[in-house]
This record gives C-alpha cells, sequence and structure tokens, in this order.
C-alpha cells in the first residue's frame, strides 16, 4: 500500500505497511466514535433541559390555579406518608392537568426499576402512599405527602409542614429512569413550587440519591454537571 508523500525532492511513493493503515483506521474510528457519543448526551442533555424547564413551568402554573380554587396549602389537611394524602393533593391539581393516564398506585404510570444517581434502586414496585399519573405530554409523575423532616432531609427543602413532592419521570417509559438523569423532584413550599435542592443539594452526586439535583441543574444554566 502507498501514499504520496512530500520531501525536498518534490512527491515520492511512501509505503505504509497494513498494521500500519489498520491502526490508522481504528484511531480514526475511535475518535470518530467517542465525537458521536459526545454529541449524542449533548442532544439528550439540551432535550432533558427543555422537559425540566416544561415541568417545573406546568407545576408552578398548575399551583396558582389551586391555591386560587382551596385557599393557601397551609390549611390543606394533608397527612404524612398516606396514600389518602396522596389522593387529596391530587383530586386538587388533577382539574388543571391534562393526563393520559391515572393509576392510583397500581402499576402503568411509571417505569420499575427506577434507581438513585448513586446506581442503587430507588422503587423496584408501586408504593401504597405514592399517587401517579401520566401527562398528556408522556411524562410519568408520582405526587406524594411528605413529612417535614423528610423533606429536609432528602430533598434539600425547608419546610415546617406535612407538603406535597412531585416526581416527574420527563421522558416517560423510556430509559435510564434514574434521579438525577431524567426523574426530578419539586416540592410545593408555601404557595409555590420549588425545585428540589433549593436550600441544600448535598445529594447531588454520583455516590449519593439525586433527589436534590433539579435546583443544581437551574443553577448551573440547565447543564448537567455533576456526572
Amino acid at each position: 500500500m502507498h501514499f504520496i508523500c512530500k520531501n525536498n525532492c518534490g512527491f515520492v511513493f511512501c509505503a505504509i505497511t497494513l498494521p500500519e493503515f489498520l491502526l490508522t483506521m481504528a484511531i480514526i474510528g475511535i475518535v470518530a466514535s467517542l465525537s458521536y457519543t459526545g454529541l449524542q448526551r449533548h442532544i439528550e442533555e439540551k432535550k432533558s433541559a427543555v422537559a425540566i424547564q416544561k415541568i417545573y413551568t406546568v407545576l408552578s402554573q398548575v399551583t396558582l390555579y389551586v391555591i386560587s380554587d382551596r385557599d393557601s396549602s397551609i390549611n390543606w389537611p394533608l397527612e404524612s406518608y398516606s396514600h389518602n394524602a396522596s389522593e387529596l393533593a391530587f383530586q386538587y391539581y388533577k382539574p388543571y392537568f391534562k393526563t393520559l393516564r391515572v393509576c392510583s398506585n397500581d402499576p402503568g404510570c411509571w417505569r420499575y426499576p427506577s434507581w438513585f444517581l448513586s446506581g442503587y434502586p430507588y422503587l423496584k414496585e408501586t408504593e401504597f402512599y405514592n399517587y401517579m399519573f401520566t401527562l398528556a405530554d408522556g411524562m410519568n409523575v408520582i405526587i406524594n405527602v411528605y413529612p417535614p423532616e423528610v423533606v429536609v432531609r432528602d430533598f434539600g427543602v425547608n419546610v415546617d409542614r406535612p407538603t406535597v413532592v412531585f416526581l416527574a419521570d420527563i421522558n416517560g417509559d423510556n430509559l435510564p429512569n434514574t434521579i438525577g438523569k431524567d426523574i426530578f423532584a419539586f416540592v410545593l413550599r408555601g404557595d409555590a413550587i420549588v425545585p428540589s435542592g433549593v436550600d441544600d443539594s448535598y445529594s447531588c452526586n454520583v455516590k449519593s440519591t439525586g433527589l436534590t439535583c433539579t435546583s443544581r441543574i437551574i443553577n448551573d444554566n440547565y447543564k448537567f454537571t455533576y456526572y
């Protein structure tokens, strides 16, 4: 095999062995693969950023309507870790959501298993105190009511009473089904929705849960800098 090379006397034919040629092509292939992988990740992250902004806006706007009709959330009769409380919260919100499916705590509106950012399992099956539904755009959502100490500890939002927490799987039934990658949390604090981690995003790292990554992404201009 020959290539045209240039020396001080002009152009001459330079020989290259087959192993050298194969090595060169392999390197080119690796570089191309890395470039494609990087581009693909960039595209996915851009799509995720748009989806996060969308669900944040939807939850915030719907909450304004609910508060207008139902009074301040501090007057809602919410009991922690109760399916009835989660269902009550959903019934308050339901008139303003466009839903594709409503599953209560039955299978069908959430993909299992789902994972913490660390890789440990988060949910292996439905849990009785969750209330799940799918929005018209395909996002899967869990609505739950947690006690204040759990909201502060796990979701990084300072509250002083039981409150509503939303977990949104922004790409629906598709993978990776991982908190901090395609699952993001939002908390009802007072009469407004805030992103999880707004007061403390300590768990937004690959060795932890990822439950507080929502505010981290927003603060980083919707860039995924933690994994």
